[in-house]
């Protein structure tokens, strides 16, 4: 074989190995359709009123279990503006005034949060912390984590996490009010700032 077949044959091996590589980046490069199976980002303000108490509704085990740890049950209910639309949310928690590390207080439980239909839900299980212990007016600030524990129609299969930051505003006792005497030892408003991703496996 000549040196010029050699070196014609050199040249059309390296072009042939400059194609198929430009080919491969130009395949990884390229940009990807969202996928069913791929985590969306989440986020959402949600706005809920909230009750405290350690008098339990007859069978409500949760709440008879936080209450015998010397804590306060709290259901809050609401609405939520997200990133997957409007949102009915219900939170079931146990707060504890005495834990964490600097004795701030912490909460336990459950955050439920359902399209209006009433048949797409996502079950969270919730843990926060209170941040300080609160001005003089009982304004403070919380935080914490939610992690996907379950959901319902659209949202079945559903997996995530998040993080939110949120203030509670006054939350006055049963006493503060003449009255019948009320089960409730505390109550008030909250308001949540949520984000994180949710993988919703069953999307269209």
């Amino acid at each position: 074989m000549s040196r010029n077949q050699v070196s014609k044959r050199n040249l059309s091996l390296i072009s042939l190995s400059l194609l198929i590589a430009l080919a491969v980046m130009a395949i990884a490069l390229r940009p990807r359709a969202a996928q069913a199976d791929e985590g969306v980002p989440f986020r959402g303000t949600l706005s809920v009123q909230f009750v405290g108490t350690q008098v339990c509704a007859i069978g409500d085990t949760n709440c008879t279990t936080c209450v015998n740890n010397s804590s306060f049950y709290v259901e809050a209910q609401g609405i939520a503006n997200t990133s997957l639309g409007p949102l009915f949310v219900e939170v079931l928690k146990c707060y504890n005034p005495a834990g964490g590390p600097q004795g701030f207080g912490t909460y336990a439980g459950t955050l439920t949060t359902t399209a209006p239909n009433g048949k797409d839900s996502v079950t969270w299980a919730y843990s926060g912390k209170n941040d300080n212990a609160g001005d003089f007016y009982t304004f403070g600030p919380f935080s914490g984590t939610l992690t996907i524990t379950g959901g319902t129609g659209k949202f079945a299969n559903a997996h995530g996490s998040a993080a939110f930051t949120a203030a509670s505003g006054p939350s006055f006792t049963a006493t503060a009010f003449p009255g019948p005497p009320s089960p409730f030892s505390m109550a008030g408003t909250a308001f949540y700032s949520v984000e994180g991703t949710v993988l919703l496996q069953n999307a269209d």
